[in-house]
């Protein structure tokens, strides 16, 4: 990448984290009495258990604390911290002396209370998420930035705005979709700039968004899913009062959940058709889209398969669950929330094999082709081109013009 065009991203970079951390200002519109209180580190001293109760695998009952504050204003402070357990496995945890808890910290009639939440990780999660960026750095210079940055980007455009509108009563297929498009072009951008690479990924990823988009829509109705089998529907119908379009939110999860790999599948065909026209510019323009159809199959075999494992990696042990309960086939493929999981791939892999295609015809039609350009190779210096060698001496007997 030359200055001008690191210059211009690194720009582009700084232009997008400002506008993030503005967001990430926004007030948090849905907070409750509960949300003020403070939260802060507490290391456990002592343990009591007398009051737990095995429940077959799970307790239930409750675990008796001495913990210390380690942060914050009572920085220093020991008191008794309660840990109730229902019997929950995917909620329950229980602590051991020297763990460090998140607790909320309070005083209350003159004495500290506090209640815990969760074992400390967030610590942690700094760190990993810190290698993470030294990595993306490392290895990808200015674009490993931008790849950074529209990380956090997307992660505060789906917590500040999207999700905000959703609590809202906002159309849930409407507000997912306007932001996988939003979040497309940014990522697009901070990747390959205003470039013609990022205009081709740019127009075959939404091409192929497009296509999830009407599927989804078609298809949720057809199999008769009404995303009553989303992870925490219930509580959230009862927290909005019903108000939540449970089958409209299942239909934008799924083309929120299968947008990046429609972007990273017209990137590749992008980048790749740019390389093969950039060392050989008088390639004409059917033979470069047969190029960019060749690598669009290529990353396509693998890409639909990235999106099955993906899917049943998450869901393993629930088929764990139905493969040792001997459970057919036909039951398991009939039931809604199998069926739900089966057509978020099923959708997503359609999205692929439209933008595969259609990336590669867009790339063919965007990058100038014009016969006896010269390849935009940089020459090294104190190198003469070589001159072309001359014809090959006429044979004897052959006929001289």
């Amino acid at each position: 990448m030359d200055r001008k065009k690191r210059r211009s991203a690194l720009i582009i970079c700084a232009v997008m984290a400002a506008v993030s951390a503005l967001l990430l200002l926004l007030p948090d519109r849905f907070l409750t009495q509960y949300s003020l209180i403070p939260r802060e580190q507490v290391r456990i001293d002592t343990v009591d258990n007398t009051a737990l109760y095995p429940v077959g695998i799970v307790y239930t009952g409750a675990q008796t604390c001495r913990v210390t504050v380690l942060t914050g204003t009572y920085a220093g402070e020991s008191a008794e911290a309660g840990n109730y357990l229902n019997s929950a496995l995917d909620k329950d945890k229980l602590f051991t002396a020297g763990d460090v808890a998140y607790a909320m910290v309070q005083r209350s009639e003159g004495a500290l209370r506090i209640t815990l939440i969760d074992h400390y990780r967030a610590g942690t999660e700094l760190w990993i998420l810190g290698a993470l960026a030294l990595g993306l750095i490392g290895f990808g210079g200015v674009v490993g930035s931008g790849a950074l940055v529209s990380l956090a980007a997307s992660a505060v455009i789906i917590w500040k705005l999207l999700i905000p509108l959703l609590l809202d009563g906002v159309n849930p297929v409407l507000a997912s979709l306007v932001t996988v498009l939003a979040l497309t072009a940014i990522i697009d951008v901070l990747v390959a700039g205003f470039t013609r690479r990022c205009a081709v990924a740019l127009l075959g990823s939404l091409a192929g968004t497009a296509t999830t988009f009407l599927l989804a829509v078609l298809l949720t109705g057809v199999l008769r899913l009404d995303g009553g089998d989303i992870p925490y529907v219930v509580p959230l119908l009862a927290q909005s009062s019903m108000t939540v379009d449970t089958r409209g939110l299942f239909v934008g999860m799924m083309f929120i959940a299968n947008s990046g790999a429609l972007m990273d599948l017209s990137m590749d065909i992008s980048v790749a058709c740019e390389e093969i026209h950039r060392h050989c510019p008088t390639l004409a323009p059917r033979e470069l889209l047969k190029s960019g159809l060749t690598v669009g199959r290529g990353v396509l075999g693998t890409m639909a398969t990235t999106l099955m494992l993906a899917y049943s990696g998450n869901y393993l042990s629930m088929l764990m669950y139905f493969a040792g309960q001997g459970t057919p086939i036909g039951d398991i493929v009939n039931l809604k929330y199998v069926a739900s999981q089966l057509l978020n791939t099923l959708v997503g892999s359609f999205g692929l094999v439209a933008t595969a295609p259609l990336s590669a015809l867009i790339a063919a039609a965007v990058y100038p082709r014009g016969a006896g350009r010269r390849a935009n190779v940089p020459q090294r210096r104190g190198v003469r081109r070589l001159a072309a060698p001359p014809p090959a001496p006429a044979e004897a007997g052959a006929a001289v013009p």
